[in-house]
């Protein structure tokens, strides 16, 4: 059905700054999220090789800091959404679990780590029948350049890896080469009403391409333990990217809108549970017209949600 896997920055860009969240436009990170995953036999198994790479990932990322460097800041999470969407693209219209790591470190470096993993085996999905297999890793690295000013500039590089996909879901696969690579440029005024950010991205994973989405978002204090977050975000892509991930040959093309709303709720100052909620729409007329005859996706309108626990160390 799909002419290749997605692109990434799953690593996230209706609105996730991990990848930019599907759920949160503004660049200032939420509280990070941590949980226990608990499962079949064999989901309990790659849940075990998952906790090695992220127990890796923050080893790793410590390591490279110099000692007498400024402390850094780690956050875990993980979603359970209801599908798998990005920039409208649905790659599974069924449940996923998808856990993360960020580390901010002193200078504007930063550590990232994301991955996919489909709760049932679904037609839609970019790794049909991999149910309690991860079908998707990204690692990546940013930098935030250290000036004082109104807009901030973040570049960003992310390595895609995709396991247990093609032929390897029939095996106990390991981080397939088979991936792809990502870069960004993001400028962010987060002073701005708003917060207004503006985010290029390259990617050479299936498609030599390029989509650029700009986004807005604002946080409400409902209570001390209570906040909504709410954010809004629209894409523009270059005819390849159209092609390859949207299956339209009608050239460079507005890709999609969408909204989003968070209510988090701190259980304590380090963890929090949130509820997640997005609608995503494909704008340009001759690309739904498209999608709808190719069933490209199962839909060009889609609402999805979930639930993510955080915590901030």
């Amino acid at each position: 059905m799909f002419a290749a896997p997605r692109g990434g920055l799953g690593f996230a860009e209706g609105l996730r700054p991990r990848k930019i969240s599907h759920f949160k436009t503004t660049k200032e990170p939420g509280p990070v999220r941590l949980v226990a995953f608990i499962g079949k036999p064999e989901q309990k198994e790659n849940t075990t090789t998952m906790k090695k790479i992220i127990t890796l990932t923050l080893i790793a990322a410590w390591a490279i800091l110099p000692q007498n460097a400024p402390a850094a800041e780690a956050s875990v999470y993980t979603d359970f959404l209801s599908a798998y969407v990005i920039h409208g693209q649905i790659w599974n219209d069924e449940p996923v679990f998808q856990p993360g790591v960020d580390v901010a470190g002193p200078w504007g470096l930063g550590y990232s780590f994301w991955a996919n993993m489909d709760l049932s085996d679904s037609d839609t999905s970019q790794a049909p029948n991999t149910a309690g297999k991860w079908n998707e890793i990204n690692f990546g690295l940013n930098w935030t350049l250290p000036w004082e000013g109104p807009v901030s500039l973040t570049l960003e590089g992310i390595y895609l890896a995709y396991p247990n996909s093609g032929e390897q879901a029939e095996e106990d696969a390991e981080i397939s080469a088979d991936g792809g690579y990502e870069v960004a440029v993001t400028l962010a005024a987060e002073d701005l009403p708003l917060a207004p950010s503006v985010k290029f991205m390259h990617t050479t994973s299936y498609s030599e391409d390029w989509i650029a989405t700009f986004s807005i978002g604002h946080s409400l204090e409902v209570s001390d333990q209570l906040s909504l977050d709410l954010g809004a975000a629209i894409s523009y892509a270059g005819r390849d990217y159209m092609a390859n991930f949207y299956g339209s040959e009608d050239g460079s093309a507005l890709a999609n809108a969408e909204v989003n709303a968070t209510l988090n709720y701190a259980v304590t100052e380090q963890f929090t549970v949130s509820l997640l909620a997005s609608f995503s729409s494909i704008l340009d007329s001759d690309v739904r017209d498209s999608i709808e005859e190719s069933e490209y996706f199962p839909e060009v309108d889609f609402f999805y949600g979930g639930i993510s626990l955080g915590y901030t160390f």
